[in-house]
């Protein structure tokens, strides 16, 4: 066997799935005309009634305005061992302590130079989580991101993490790869393939449409219900799961200016002197419910 040039050529295999497909996606604008004009035709003769629930779900409708209140803008400022100038650097790693977190975060509000700091009245809602012991700090990180996922939680979790993992990674020497490496096994999706495949299954999604016809129309709203119902009880299931929470962390509410904010912060008395502090404001010119419900109860 030898190395053969080629030039590139459309495939044959596309070529014949188009070919197929269009044979009878041709005929559906005129199709699709005819099938308008007989329903139009009997438009004088039906009779809409309205569903028994409908009423009812009316009424809810101005949940779907609270539900969105729960979605607040709003500022996260988070302080922890690993940023600059703010933990404690020592040959032993990383610490700091939670009345250091306080102050630094109470000196932050009290930025004038930040563009970016809050120049009206704000909530706010300060929490803190600490240990003593490295690994004890990876653990409660852990647990309190697989449901709290501020970013920058997830960042120093992960570092925590590593860093706790480290004495033993050390030991461990891993082979050397060579060159080139696989890469993991992925969809071979290069152009012109993956136009190709976008444009082509938009006219097999045609022909679904049309041969859904072998299906009555009482079959097809009999699965409807159905799917309805299991996606329903499937929907509640998953709320239900959302409050299966685990983790815990000290927390503390304010209200006013950033600079009252900031007084009320220094006044506060750290909860222990835990030398692995992670700490944040959730800050919003709206009131912050979820969040009070969820960290502050």
């Amino acid at each position: 066997m030898s190395w053969k040039h080629c030039s590139l050529n459309w495939p044959p295999s596309a070529a014949s799935i188009q070919q197929q497909a269009e044979s009878t996606t041709a005929q559906v604008a005129r199709e699709a005309m005819a099938a308008t004009e007989r329903i139009n035709a009997l438009a004088s003769d039906a009779s809409y009634v309205r569903h028994p629930l409908s009423q009812d779900a009316e009424v809810l409708l101005t949940l779907r305005g609270e539900l969105n209140m729960l979605m607040q803008q709003g500022q996260v400022l988070t302080v922890h061992p690993y940023q600059f100038q703010v933990g404690d650097r020592l040959s032993a790693g990383c610490f700091l302590n939670p009345k250091n977190a306080t102050a630094t975060l109470a000196e932050k509000l009290k930025d004038s130079t930040d563009a970016n700091r809050p120049n009206q009245s704000i909530n706010a809602i300060a929490i803190m989580l600490t240990a003593n012991q490295l690994t004890e700090f990876a653990a409660q990180l852990e647990q309190i991101t697989s449901v709290f996922t501020l970013p920058e939680w997830c960042h120093v979790a992960r570092q925590t993490k590593s860093e706790a993992a480290s004495a033993t990674a050390k030991m461990y020497q891993p082979a050397a790869i060579t060159q080139p490496r696989f890469k993991p096994v992925a969809t071979l999706n290069a152009n012109p393939v993956r136009d190709y495949h976008y444009w082509q299954s938009a006219q097999i999604s045609t022909l679904e449409s049309l041969a859904a016809d072998k299906t009555t129309v009482i079959q097809k709203l009999n699965a409807l219900a159905s799917k309805r119902a299991v996606h329903l009880q499937e929907v509640s299931q998953k709320i239900n799961a959302l409050k299966n929470l685990s983790g815990s962390v000290y927390s503390a509410q304010f209200a006013g200016t950033a600079n009252s904010i900031a007084t009320q912060l220094e006044k506060l008395s750290p909860p222990n002197n835990h030398q692995h502090t992670i700490a944040s404001l959730l800050i919003s010119t709206q009131p912050l419910t979820f969040w009070e419900g969820l960290l502050c109860h």
